[in-house]
């Protein structure tokens, strides 16, 4: 037995399909918020591809606000011929560098520390 389709049939079923996809990510975003867990470990638990989260999250308007930046502990201490500045992030990090480091060196290292927790 043969079926056939006419578009408007396929249009219903494509949005339904549609609609079910987005409750479902609308989920998996309301159960990764909740649980306090990163983005990553949430997908990699539930064999969700981190990519996708993030788009869905996008296109549904869940997109998280970018959190404000904080003011970091900085150091300096004399030890022999240099100082070293010695950062701590808000997230418990430490960085000890010399105080001739460029400043893009420090800034690169500091915005892959805040990507990290």
């Amino acid at each position: 037995m043969t079926q056939t389709f006419n578009k408007r049939s396929v249009m219903k079923t494509k949005i339904a399909i549609l609609r079910l996809k987005r409750h479902k990510w609308k989920e998996f975003i309301a159960e990764q918020e909740a649980s306090g867990s990163s983005v990553p470990a949430y997908c990699l638990q539930r064999g969700i591809n981190e990519k996708t989260f993030y788009n869905w999250r996008k296109r549904l308007g869940c997109a998280k606000e970018p959190k404000p930046k904080r003011f970091i502990q900085i150091k300096t201490m004399e030890n022999g011929p240099g100082k070293i500045l010695r950062i701590q992030t808000p997230s418990g990090y430490r960085l000890e560098v010399t105080a001739g480091i460029e400043k893009g060196h420090v800034q690169s290292i500091l915005e892959v520390l805040a990507g990290l927790g």
